[in-house]
């Protein structure tokens, strides 16, 4: 299984108990492990911000559906579109309107994300099966 290390974002074994690049102890409880992920939505780093944009699309929960909104706001354009591409994974009614106006947006970088997410939302059949062109 995929784990990423909550102090340096990089990537490690799922059964490590100390992380391999930074040396910091693993820990096991779910909901600091959620509250770190939020946390690292503010990295200095674009990457470990888009990094962590595409974690949360992974895990598919629900729950990061807002923080996810938020880095559509982002000043890198490739943090946004990982949480355009994270919230395609996630799906659900509530990120649709999101993604059919970012499928609009004057940048074609981010209508092509945007449609693809939207793509990949309606497959996982959280709407109906109509495509935007």
């Amino acid at each position: 299984m995929l784990a990423f290390c909550t102090c340096c974002w990089l990537e490690m074994q799922s059964d490590a108990a100390v992380c391999p690049h930074c040396g910091a102890k693993v820990d096991d409880d779910p909901r600091a492990y959620e509250e770190k992920l939020k946390g690292a939505l503010q990295h200095p780093l674009p990457s470990t911000r888009a990094r962590i944009c595409w974690l949360f699309g992974q895990r598919a929960d629900p729950a990061g559906t807002p923080h996810l909104l938020l880095m559509l706001k982002d000043g890198d354009l490739y943090v946004r579109i990982a949480a355009l591409r994270a919230l395609g994974k996630i799906g659900g009614s509530s990120v649709l309107s999101v993604l059919e106006k970012a499928a609009n947006n004057p940048s074609l970088i981010i209508r092509l994300a945007a449609r693809q997410a939207l793509e990949a939302a309606r497959m996982q059949g959280n709407s109906d099966p109509r495509r935007v062109t």
